[in-house]
């Protein structure tokens, strides 16, 4: 068998193969001998039927049958011949096969990018404080105290504040007219400043009607009918048992566990946004389009499943589709680009998925979803041990990293 390799640009390549007519013909008989089995000729009991005959009459489909397992077979031996590094599936050609002939064709796929990657053990980076404040701390049991917190009327009468809870009564001025209104709505009376919805209900009266407008944004009438604000549960032992917790100060310990946790996954996620934005910069390669297309598909049906769930039409996807995929298309050549940078370094680092943490994931998978382990592995196995190396991979990036401390 021969083959012919050429590189038709840095990412694309075009492969010509010949294989010999002696392994054509044992193929082709082979898969004859095969037809022969359950062939159904006139005159012939199933199976007995000659195998000249049975290859006059079934010439044509028993060449189809030898291509499909011979052209995957002679190309996968060519590739790893010519030690290519595909990244697509290939477009086969310019097939021709005639018996007692070479049988040739051309495969054109994309190639992993070659490139060259310095400086990336060292990168600069800004590492945001995780120290937890006494006032992050009261902030949190405050959040506590707000999830136990009961709305209950006023004990005096007063007009309406800032952080009150308002029931109300509201009609919406629509197309000419108010249409039905709404009753019993709940609204928190939280004014952002500037000409807002908010601003113009306080100072409201029980039962008095406020008419709210402004240029370009609809109008309404809104009464209030009660205006209700927060009872807080006592700080105290029978608090912190509600959270599981034997004391306050107990649960004031978690609460500043639970803070500083959340301030390492924040810093975290801001030093890999940093982290990635960098090794982006640092190298300039022509990138495979077939995958990059690829990404862009996934990311546009992602943004499309998101409108899906939240309930919109498919037209208002379909309205911000052009939008959505230029997007789609500039985020899909980042995360290429970053896939390739991540795994040469990978590679240069000898960095592998572990392989004891592996099993216990395809383990975990079989078992959720109550398949068999040996297809969990065969559908799962290689993107599972792509995503564990490249999570390593960033590990080792920030362990290596140089840090400017943050506040």
């Amino acid at each position: 068998m021969k083959s012919n390799f050429k590189k038709m640009t840095s990412c694309k390549a075009r492969m010509t193969v010949e294989v010999e007519p002696e392994r054509v013909e044992d193929r082709l008989r082979q898969v004859l001998r095969d037809i022969q089995r359950s062939a159904h000729l006139p005159g012939f009991r199933e199976g007995k039927a000659p195998l000249d005959l049975v290859e006059k009459k079934y010439s044509r489909e028993a060449e189809e049958e030898a291509l499909k397992t011979l052209i995957p077979e002679a190309y996968h031996q060519s590739i790893a011949k010519q030690k290519a590094a595909p990244v697509s599936l290939p477009s086969i050609s310019e097939i021709k096969m005639e018996r007692g002939k070479t049988l040739t064709f051309t495969a054109e796929f994309e190639l992993r990018p070659e490139f060259s990657l310095r400086g990336y053990k060292g990168i600069r980076l800004k590492r945001e404080s995780t120290e937890v404040s006494d006032e992050d701390a009261e902030k949190g049991m405050q959040t506590l105290l707000d999830s136990r917190a009961d709305l209950v009327p006023l004990l005096e009468p007063r007009l309406v504040q800032k952080g009150d809870f308002i029931v109300t009564d509201i009609e919406l001025w629509k197309d000419g007219s108010y249409g039905p209104g709404k009753k019993g709505v709940l609204l928190s009376v939280e004014p952002s400043g500037g000409d807002d919805f908010y601003e113009k209900i306080i100072g409201a009266g029980i039962d008095e009607l406020r008419e709210i407008s402004s240029e370009g944004k609809p109008h309404y009438k809104v009464r209030v009918r009660a205006i209700k604000e927060k009872k807080f549960p006592a700080l105290d032992e029978d608090f912190a048992k509600s959270f599981g917790k034997e004391t306050l100060q107990e649960l004031r310990d978690a609460v500043r566990k639970d803070i500083a946790g959340y301030k390492y996954s924040e810093s975290l996620a801001k030093m890999r946004t940093e982290l990635f934005s960098k090794l982006l910069s640092m190298a300039s390669f022509e990138l495979p389009q077939g995958l990059v297309e690829k990404q862009k598909e996934r990311l546009v049906e992602q943004a499309r499943g998101e409108y899906l769930r939240k309930g919109m039409a498919e037209q208002q996807f379909l309205a911000q589709k052009e939008t959505l995929e230029r997007e789609a298309g500039e985020r899909a050549l980042e995360q290429v680009k970053l896939y390739f940078i991540l795994q040469k370094i990978a590679y240069e680092e000898k960095i592998e998925a572990d392989e004891f943490e592996l099993e216990k994931k395809l383990l975990a998978l079989a078992e959720e979803s109550k398949r068999p382990l040996e297809e969990v592995r065969r559908l799962f196995e290689d993107d599972l041990r792509e995503s564990m190396r490249e999570s390593k991979t960033v590990d080792f990036l920030i362990a290596n990293a140089k840090f400017e401390e943050g506040k």
